[in-house]
């Protein structure tokens, strides 16, 4: 099998100061600084092989983000000319993954602010027989309360946390309510 030659990739001085900086930036992601790098050896006419080595990534992904740069080389070219301040901005995008759809979400906003409101009760003032709130009890009551059909203890924990709400501290949730209730 005959291997391919890598796409050559050709930049301005524009382009290849901004992929400097993004290389060497104390605050660049590290996905950045790899890819501008490959970017960077690849326009000094590396082979795809010979970056891999040096920046320790499999050939197949630094055979990806040349071609992506290389397929964008003249949207970003117009993007100079038309407006140079956002040539920066471009670039990144077309170095940054690209997002993923990821699952839909099956709970509305509002069966998880119940769900939230429910873990700042205390047990005990719903007539529950415990003194505070784990994710399974919780996730117990939600189904019995008819907020939602089904859920799991782990997603509860992380609606919880995501609302920085640690299901084990419900006596200190109900605590700093009933304070509350003192400053209003």
């Amino acid at each position: 099998m005959q291997n391919k030659k890598a796409i050559a990739i050709t930049l301005n001085d524009h382009e290849r100061k901004i992929l400097t900086e993004l290389k060497s930036g104390s605050h660049t992601p590290l996905h950045l600084k790899k890819r501008s790098e490959i970017i960077l050896l690849a326009s000094e006419g590396e082979g795809n092989s010979g970056i891999s080595r040096k920046v320790e990534m499999n050939r197949e992904n630094v055979t990806k983000w040349r071609n992506r740069y290389a397929f964008a080389s003249a949207e970003l070219r117009k993007t100079e000319e038309e407006t140079p301040k956002k040539l920066r901005g471009m670039i990144e995008k077309v170095l940054s993954d690209a997002p993923r759809s990821g699952a839909p979400c099956i709970f509305t906003d509002e069966q998880v602010a119940c769900i939230i409101a429910l873990a700042c009760e205390l047990p005990e003032s719903l007539e529950l027989p415990f003194s505070h709130w784990s994710p399974s009890l919780l996730r117990k009551e939600v189904i019995n309360r008819g907020i939602v059909e089904s859920i799991s203890a782990v997603h509860i924990g992380r609606f919880l946390k995501g609302a920085r709400i640690k299901a084990a501290s419900g006596e200190e949730l109900a605590q700093s309510k009933r304070n509350l209730r003192f400053l209003i």
